[in-house]
């Protein structure tokens, strides 16, 4: 566990967060006092799926993977939690919720951990603040929603591409190194995609000269193309 200090680019990070961003300054420094930053070694479990939801997660740096497990131990990557992105606030008011997921760090991480209890009692003070939270997470399903029209709908290549295009700002237009800093396979798994599956379709995108691979570095060759590609549903 690391010490509780949170420095000005952690805070201004938090911040611009949806699950602080509506919060006054009174509010927010109330959060603070039982925030906690915690260190995760590579591989370290955070919690269980079934776990009783104690807290929220907010990732400074890293990497978390949420994950369930089947019956017969496969593992389905249910998403790659980010810097910058947080997770568990989806469950939040279910009475008495349960992580739905796992989560692991996928390499050495930093998180806020929020009590779970105690942030909803600043949430339950303040009716706005409240109609705030409605709003981000309606937001936040309509986005789980389209990823489950992808995985559905669209073919691996597809899903591939829109998965690079995620990582790359929407200022990039030509040629662009997308570094990538998980696995395939965890991408591929992420995806719904089997990684035989995963290997021919990234073939043939090299063959249709869309991009181009050095490592665990993907070259993308034209970015306003395969946006336009993806939004025409014509890779």
């Amino acid at each position: 566990m690391l010490d509780k200090l949170f420095n000005a680019t952690v805070i201004e990070s938090m911040r611009q967060h949806h699950l602080f961003k509506a919060m006054d300054e009174t509010q927010f420094d109330n959060i603070l006092t039982f925030a906690r930053l915690k260190s995760l070694s590579s591989d370290q479990l955070l919690f269980q799926h079934g776990d009783e939801l104690t807290h929220l997660y907010y990732v400074i740096d890293g990497a978390i993977k949420l994950y369930r497990s089947t019956i017969k131990g496969n593992e389905k990557i249910i998403e790659v939690v980010q810097a910058g992105k947080s997770f568990g606030e989806g469950v939040l008011f279910e009475g008495f919720p349960k992580y739905p997921v796992s989560a692991i760090a996928m390499k050495p991480s930093i998180v806020v951990t929020i009590n779970a209890n105690k942030y909803l009692n600043i949430l339950k003070d303040s009716n706005p603040l409240c109609i705030n939270m409605l709003g981000h997470l309606s937001k936040r399903l309509h986005w789980m929603l389209k990823e489950l029209d992808k995985q559905t709908l669209h073919n691996a290549s597809f899903r591939i591409i829109d998965y690079f295009l995620s990582q790359v700002s929407k200022n990039e237009t030509s040629v662009y190194d997308l570094c990538l800093t998980i696995p395939k396979r965890d991408i591929a798994s992420r995806l719904s995609i089997k990684p035989e599956t995963f290997s021919r379709a990234l073939k043939s995108l090299l063959q249709k000269d869309l991009i181009s691979i050095e490592d665990n570095h993907i070259i993308l060759k034209n970015v306003k193309n395969l946006r336009e590609l993806v939004q025409l549903e014509e890779i």
